[in-house]
């Protein structure tokens, strides 16, 4: 502190620091004379020394005002390794055959890209890890494979990519090479039983509020199944069982390495627990997660079966009035329109005439039934119109006919066969699996009936049908004949048959067990819909089919429905949920930023040109600091918008798009960090 004139000491005082001293016998006057000279000399110092402090302050202070660093960020995408997988194409993924699925559905319900190494096909080396350019591949291995030898795989090569950057993620695996081993610190030692509770061992991101709510560690009192025990080398134990590791984390390069000891791989999907263990894992190792931001666990996906279907105006036992644009109106639109919903039509285009053995069109019938029924299709249609145009009906494919496609061999020919015996059998009313003579039906004629069914549904509503519901819940299932399979290849999107749905693309055809429940109900079957006995479903909506016959048969169905479900249950349309699960995340590097693209196409993602989008981003601790450290600006879809330091300082965040197809969002560091 520069000090003033008035704060010097007087009465003849020494001043502390002076530097003078005073001889002897001086005179109070003489030694006043010393001190402002002595003073004098230390003002002129002084400011030559403040003048210097504000040189030297002035370069400091350029220093300290440095370009924030770049955000490092790891590549969106895993790799999923598995030891066996049942198709020889590598196309369908069933959740019967095939150990991994749970794994799979849940990174596909997550929006987590993936790829799939299969060790019985494929070999596992640098190709497969790094780009061209030297840098790692995927943000995160998820590795679920446990043979006893790993013959000539280059195990070697993931721990190049783990130093590099690569997390590994190791579930349900004794981890028997010893390249993988030493990756993990850990060696495994023998199988075990046990029944002591699981207790968390250290504080980390991956067990926070591992104890809370849902999340707790389940009761082991009676489990008394097969586990593995490993022996840490240099792995870091999370959660134990006893004196049995069950997490554990090591830290081998720039990547992390993580151990999860689950019993069984699908407790991922079944137990809120193990689920979460597994999701923090992920977000620990990749950094970041970007997940839909939807409310799954109370989201329910109407759908209504049998539109345009011939068989309700002569089978004795499916017989009732097809929903005129009157009844749509009254009881299916405005019910909709008062509890914001939205249902899904499945709709057969093609009309199995028994009069002209043709397949015609059902919205040009207009005639009285075999009952006494007035049938108008027409009108039908009309409602069903009406209902899109509202916003509150998808329109999509049940198939071309609900029918066997071959209605001439024996037992058959059915045109003729009377309708109290042989064409009453349920069997001739299933289109893509040969119910009545025990076969499949082969591709070739599966794909003509959904490429028909799609072409006219675009004819007859204009509109792009999205999801395939095969006719009385029944399909084939072989390698050649998979109707899911089909289903992917003439684009549909999603394959719902009453109990198994499938995520499709040209790529992977997912079963989705585990993650989406279905159910159905009736007009005559609501008092036992009993939802509060759904198992909770937060990763998927629940599907809830029932039939055209229900509103027809019970004008107040609708209502009678939404009175039945939790109040706290909302719809979500079909072609929604096919564009949140096909709306592709990548990450790119942007400068010294960091970029989240989300590329939605015009086919499966049509939905969103029209719709906004939100989704949900998590964030591991150390991307957070170094977020912090970067003091970023984001902006969406090139506008900058404005957030606060302290938004970074949470786990997640939401990103809202507005309508449109493909959005970005963007980190940019701070052009200059001033240090305090």
């Amino acid at each position: 502190m520069l000090r003033t004139e008035s704060s010097l000491q007087s009465d003849g005082q020494v001043e502390e620091g002076c530097g003078c001293s005073r001889k002897a016998g001086g005179t109070h006057a003489s030694t006043k004379c010393w001190h402002i000279h002595c003073r004098e000399k230390r003002t002129v110092a002084t400011c030559a020394l403040l003048l210097l402090c504000v040189s030297v302050g002035t370069r400091s202070s350029r220093a300290v005002s440095i370009a924030a660093p770049p955000i490092p960020t790891k590549p969106y995408r895993v790799l999923l390794v598995v030891e066996h997988w049942s198709d020889p194409y590598g196309l369908v993924v069933s959740s019967e055959v095939d150990k991994f699925q749970p794994v799979a559905a849940l990174l596909k319900a997550w929006s987590i890209p993936f790829d799939i190494l299969r060790l019985d096909q494929q070999h596992l080396d640098a190709t497969y890890l790094f780009r061209r350019s030297g840098g790692i591949r995927y943000g995160a291995v998820v590795w679920l494979a446990d043979p006893a030898s790993y013959g000539d795989q280059d195990v070697a090569s993931l721990e190049e990519a783990t130093r590099a950057g690569t997390g590994l993620i190791v579930v349900d695996s004794r981890a028997l090479d010893s390249a993988l081993g030493k990756l993990l610190g850990l060696k495994f030692k023998d199988f075990y039983t046990s029944t002591d509770i699981l207790q968390v061992t250290k504080e980390h991101f991956i067990t926070r509020d591992v104890a809370a709510g849902k999340d707790a560690p389940p009761a082991q009192s009676h489990d008394y199944s097969k586990h593995l025990w490993v022996q840490p080398n240099n792995a870091e134990v999370l959660i134990a069982q006893g004196q049995h590791p069950v997490l554990t984390v090591n830290q081998p390069g720039l990547g992390a390495a993580m151990w999860l000891g689950s019993p069984d791989l699908s407790l991922l999907c079944e137990s809120p627990f193990w689920k979460n263990l597994f999701f923090r894992s992920l977000v620990w190792s990749l950094g970041y997660a970007v997940l839909p931001n939807v409310d799954y666990d109370h989201s329910i996906i109407f759908e209504l079966d049998d539109w345009g279907t011939a068989d309700k105006g002569f089978l004795s036992y499916w017989r009732y009035l097809e929903p005129n644009e009157e009844t749509i109106r009254q009881h299916l639109i405005e019910p909709l329109l008062r509890h914001h919903g939205i249902a899904s039509a499945e709709v057969d285009t093609g009309y199995v005439d028994r009069r002209s053995k043709r397949v015609v069109s059902p919205w040009t019938q207009k005639f009285t039934d075999l009952y006494g029924l007035n049938q108008d299709y027409t009108s039908t249609r009309r409602g069903l119109r009406t209902a899109v145009e509202a916003g509150v009906l998808d329109i999509e494919s049940h198939g071309w006919t609900h029918m066997e496609p071959d209605l001439e061999s024996p037992p058959g020919p059915w045109w003729t066969a009377d309708l109290a015996g042989e064409a009453s059998m349920v069997g001739w009313y299933a289109e893509f699996a040969d119910q009545r003579r025990g076969e499949e039906t082969p591709a070739v004629t599966q794909i003509y009936h959904m490429e028909r069914s799609l072409a006219e549904l675009q004819e007859d509503f204009g509109q792009q049908a999205l999801e395939l519901k095969p006719g009385n819940n029944s399909w084939s299932t072989s390698q050649f004949n998979n109707t899911a399979g089909l289903a992917a290849r003439v684009g549909f999107g999603l394959f719902h048959g009453d109990k198994a749905t499938h995520y499709l693309d040209h790529e992977i055809v997912l079963d989705m067990a585990n993650v989406i429940p279905d159910f159905n109900t009736g007009y005559d079957q609501l008092d036992a819909l009993n939802p509060e006995r759904w198992p909770d479903h937060p990763d998927g909506p629940v599907i809830l089919g029932f039939h055209d016959r229900d509103i027809a048969l019970d004008h107040n169905f609708m209502e009678r429905l939404f009175t039945a479900l939790p109040s706290n249950h909302r719809t979500l349309g079909a072609n929604h949920y096919i564009g949140i699960l096909h709306t592709q995340v990548n990450s790119s590097p942007d400068g010294d930023g960091f970029q989240l693209t989300f590329a939605q196409d015009g086919h499966y993602c049509a939905y969103f040109a029209n719709h906004p989008s939100s989704w949900r981003l998590w964030l591991s601790d150390p991307f957070r600091q170094q977020l912090a450290a970067s003091h970023p600006e984001v902006w969406i879809d090139g506008t900058r918008v404005s957030m606060k330091p302290a938004d970074f300082s949470r786990e997640t965040l939401t990103i809202d798009f507005l309508p449109g197809l493909g959005h970005s969002w963007k980190l940019v560091p701070a052009k200059e960090s001033k240090q305090p």
